[in-house]
């Protein structure tokens, strides 16, 4: 199992792949930038944005355990990226971050499948523990997305429907409901 973190800030991914190689989540921490994640037809226009060593690994097949994406510093609209990550890692779960987390980010990403966004710039131990969560099988996101949900799917003022009948078990003339 294997740990991805698709970024583009160096920085910060070397950083977070350091700390999140001591939790309890899939190891090794693999890192690359968005460009990875190109169709292979744009795989020769690729430019290598970052010193990474796992730059060379090819995109794997089949559904990954955990990625997390930052969305940050992207060229235009991120959501092109979530859609990317989705349709080439296909992860099982993962973890949106993002410097402008608007409502319609944060909702692309749940309808996507993603666990969790964080906004950045947010602390290590606040992404890593983020991670964990997401890892464990959490959900991480902001108060405000419950709001979102709220305004998209309003609660309805209809009555429940009634819950039917129990059924009562015959006595023995004793009192006792046992059988047999």
């Amino acid at each position: 199992m294997t740990t991805y973190l698709i970024a583009s800030n160096e920085m910060m991914c070397r950083i977070l792949a350091r700390r999140m190689e001591g939790l309890d989540i899939p190891t090794p921490v693999r890192w690359h930038s968005p460009e990875w994640l190109l169709d292979d037809d744009h795989a020769a226009a690729r430019v290598i944005t970052i010193d990474n060593p796992d730059e060379a690994e090819p995109v794997p097949y089949g559904p990954v355990d955990i990625v997390l994406v930052d969305c940050s510093g992207v060229e235009g609209d991120p959501r092109v990226l979530l859609d990317r990550v989705h349709a080439r890692l296909a992860p099982r779960r993962w973890l949106v971050l993002s410097d402008a987390l608007d409502s319609t980010l944060m909702v692309h990403a749940a309808r996507l499948g993603a666990s969790g966004c964080l906004a950045v710039p947010a602390p290590v131990e606040q992404v890593c523990a983020a991670a964990a969560l997401v890892w464990a099988g959490g959900q991480c996101f902001p108060r405000k997305a419950l709001s979102l949900l709220r305004a998209h799917h309003p609660r309805t003022t209809e009555p429940a429907p009634p819950l039917p009948p129990l059924r009562t078990q015959p006595f023995h003339p004793d009192g006792s409901t046992a059988i047999g």
